[in-house]
């Protein structure tokens, strides 16, 4: 009895995922639990892995293609075994090629001598017919290459940018002169990982009425409050790397729990504020950026906290994140202390209300309560906010306690 293996969800948000690397070929022996493939999903690569032993008889989609949540992939069966399935489209099982799904024909588009002979079977990729759907192209002038004469995404991106294969190049100008914009074409050219940033990106800022404030806090009492915490850890013997980042994070936490508008997701049309924090902690990668997530971070003492931090950052660069770990953030700290930036523009990680970023050190001259100048270290923060729904003030009164958190540090033990 043959298997499908179809695009599994590797992430509550994900909808398609990107074929990367097939490790096996159509005839291939494969055994169970052995890696068939490789995918990418917005926010990590992953091998899949076949359900049964037996041969690769099917594959659906070529690498750089994608498909949707759920969609077949590939069969595995016997090598003898002839599968039938019409969610696959395949012509070598089934007694009669099952038929692409219908699509209007653009009237303009005046067929001629050389296309293909109607009524013919079609074959074609889930991405390629959204491609042809969105474009408005007519699939019958189209030629597939790939197996079975499966039209794929590469065909119609050459139909895009020469023409159709079964028409006159005067008549090709003319249905495609004005091609309709599409998510398909953003990161274009891109490694997986670096077209889904683009996509999510996009897609942030189309989505959202993004706003950024940015406010600074006074951090030396902070710096002295980890020395004590530092001496202490070593006095212990513990084995907790406390860095300013996890206390940081600590404070980021109690004002959220202070001001759960800015601990929410606006989705579909629906506000959803959480009292649970589960806090994204953006990760930079050698190709990208990664945000593994620290779950119900209001629980968590500083030294669970650090040792959470380090933990899911070094699976997030070691590539060993899996998709529940990268998934479910209510709110997202992004620090770029270390490379020398002071203040920046974080753009949001939808359907987040917020995101918090964190500068370097600056070193500033104040008066201090005797009219003396002394030297102090500040910490620069940039609060981007979604204004669909919070305002300024809120946003500023979300400030304003992290400041206060931050600047009165012995609070985040109580």
């Amino acid at each position: 009895m043959s298997e499908t293996i179809v695009m599994p969800k590797l992430g509550m948000t994900m909808t398609e995922g990107t074929i990367v690397e097939w490790y096996k070929e159509v005839g291939d022996p494969v055994n169970e639990g052995e890696a068939v493939l490789m995918i990418s999903s917005e926010k990590l690569n992953q091998e899949v892995e076949a359900p049964i032993s037996g041969t690769l008889l099917i594959k659906n989609a070529e690498v750089e293609e994608q498909l949707e949540v759920g969609a077949p992939i590939a069969v595995i069966g016997e090598a003898d075994e002839v599968v039938v399935t019409n969610e696959l489209q395949v012509e070598q099982t089934a007694t009669a090629p099952v038929e692409a799904e219908a699509i209007d024909q653009p009237a303009k588009v005046k067929k001629t001598e050389g296309k293909k002979v109607k009524g013919n079977r079609i074959f074609i990729t889930p991405l390629a017919r959204k491609m042809v759907k969105v474009n408005n192209l007519d699939i019958d002038l189209i030629k597939g290459t790939g197996g079975n004469a499966r039209i794929t995404k590469r065909d119609i991106q050459r139909v895009l940018a020469g023409g159709y294969d079964y028409q006159a190049e005067s008549q090709v100008a003319a249905a495609l002169a004005t091609p309709a914009a599409n998510d398909e074409s953003v990161g274009e050219g891109l490694r997986p990982m670096r077209k889904a940033i683009a996509r999510n990106m996009r897609r942030s800022l189309g989505q959202t009425a993004q706003l950024t404030l940015h406010r600074k806090a006074n951090a030396d009492r902070l710096i002295d409050f980890q020395h004590v915490l530092r001496k202490e850890i070593e006095s212990a013997d513990l084995d907790v790397k406390l860095t300013l980042t996890v206390l940081v994070a600590r404070a980021t936490v109690l004002a959220l729990r202070d001001l759960k508008k800015m601990n929410s997701h606006y989705q579909d049309g629906k506000l959803t504020e959480f009292d649970e924090v589960h806090l994204g902690i953006a990760t930079s990668l050698d190709d990208g950026l990664l945000v593994p997530v620290v779950k119900n971070a209001q629980q968590k003492t500083i030294g669970t906290l650090a040792k959470e931090i380090k933990e899911i950052s070094t699976k997030a660069r070691n590539g060993q994140a899996c998709g529940d770990l990268l998934t479910g953030s209510t709110f997202t700290i992004t620090n770029l202390g270390a490379s020398g930036i002071e203040y920046f523009t974080p753009i949001l990680n939808t359907p987040e209300t917020g995101i918090l970023g964190v500068g370097t050190f600056q070193d500033e001259l104040i008066l201090d309560e005797e009219g003396k100048v002394k030297s102090v270290k500040k910490i620069p923060f940039s609060l981007t906010f979604d204004h669909q729904i919070a305002d300024g003030a809120q946003a500023a009164e979300f400030l304003n306690v992290l400041v206060k958190y931050i600047e009165t540090p012995y609070l985040l033990v109580l």
